[in-house]
């Protein structure tokens, strides 16, 4: 009876390392997601407030990103406004 534990505790240990590995296999064949489109205009954003682009980088990032997302050009509503000043 003593003479099987060692071998059940290295089948055990075996099969727990086994499915630890598993998860990991996993892991590694998925793909990385790429950020929403949400997320690249936060961050974006973030980069202009620090100073890491400046306001024309900016709208010509922002510009790419929403027409690469199928957003139409939206109208400058200010455009015959002279509230602006």
């Amino acid at each position: 009876m003593n003479r099987n534990h060692p071998r059940r505790f290295a089948l055990a240990s075996t099969a727990l390392m086994l499915a630890g590995l598993g998860g990991c296999v996993v892991g590694n064949n998925s793909k990385l997601q790429r950020p929403t489109i949400g997320q690249e205009l936060i961050d974006l954003q973030k980069a202009k407030e620090s100073g890491a682009i400046d306001k024309a980088e900016y709208v010509r990032t922002r510009s790419r990103i929403l027409e690469n997302a199928g957003v139409p050009p939206k109208q400058d509503s200010n455009a015959g406004s002279s509230s602006e000043g």
